[in-house]
């Protein structure tokens, strides 16, 4: 029972990944499965609409009863609970501090926050705005914004020297374009001096950046790069295990 259930799942990936409709042979042969197999989970999900058969070529599709589903589901998946618990791991792990942002027009807002044992009481708290070329974490959310985004951004922020943090447009292009290639984003010192931050996006399902994850740091003397190799690929990790928590994948 369990392997026909997940056999059923297997084959609905596919057709959610197919370009158009897909026939018994191509489903066969991209599942390893027999035809006769195949045909008899595509007769049960036919039976609740989960797939739809076209009469003219004989072959499948998605079917409309898994639109509600989608939705009733993406009802009950909040970012905030879904990155809580992930927030609190890397604190626990790292002992640092660690942040969800989301965006408010040109701004990023501290949605969670959760201490860790060498906890920075400066640094922003729930609620905290600032504009998103300040920092780590709000440089890996705007970085994945499109074109018509970021040249809004420069034109109406930037040259229009909003903040104290001044950054020439080509100097923001060159800082997004590097975080657009690595994944990640790393800030020194942008509103809090000694400190050090690090950033990823978060994807919701139709892999749109709508969020980011980051931790920030107090920086020591010595401060390796290795260090910083380590919780840059945590803090990666933690926005992609965000990200499929709320459907990307």
């Amino acid at each position: 029972m369990i392997q026909s259930l997940l056999r059923a799942m297997e084959l609905l990936e596919v057709l959610k990944k197919a370009e158009d409709t897909c026939s018994i042979a191509q489903l066969s042969e991209e599942l390893s499965l027999p035809p006769s197999t195949v045909h008899r989970i595509l007769k049960t999900l036919c039976s609740t609409m989960y797939v739809v058969k076209d009469e003219k070529s004989h072959e499948y599709r998605l079917g409309p009863a898994l639109i509600p589903l989608g939705t009733s589901a993406s009802k009950h998946i909040h970012l905030q609970s879904v990155a809580y618990d992930i927030l609190k791991k890397i604190s626990q792990e790292t002992g640092e501090d660690t942040f969800l942002i989301i965006p408010v027009e040109y701004k990023g807002i501290v949605l969670e926050r959760i201490d860790g044992k060498r906890t920075l009481k400066i640094v922003e708290e729930f609620g905290d705005e600032l504009y998103l070329h300040f920092g780590a974490i709000r440089k890996a959310f705007l970085a994945f914004q499109s074109e018509e985004f970021i040249n809004d951004y420069i034109r109406k922020v930037i040259e229009k020297e909003k903040t104290s943090l001044k950054v020439t447009p080509l100097e923001l292009r060159e800082t997004l374009k590097k975080i657009r290639e690595e994944g990640v984003s790393t800030s020194s010192g942008d509103y809090a001096k000694g400190t050090v931050g690090i950033g990823a996006p978060i994807r919701n399902s139709l892999g749109e950046v709508i969020a980011s994850v980051g931790i920030v740091v107090a920086k020591p003397k010595v401060f390796s790069e290795e260090r910083v190799e380590k919780l840059k690929k945590i803090i990666i990790d933690a926005g992609k295990e965000i990200s499929r928590g709320i459907g990307y994948f």
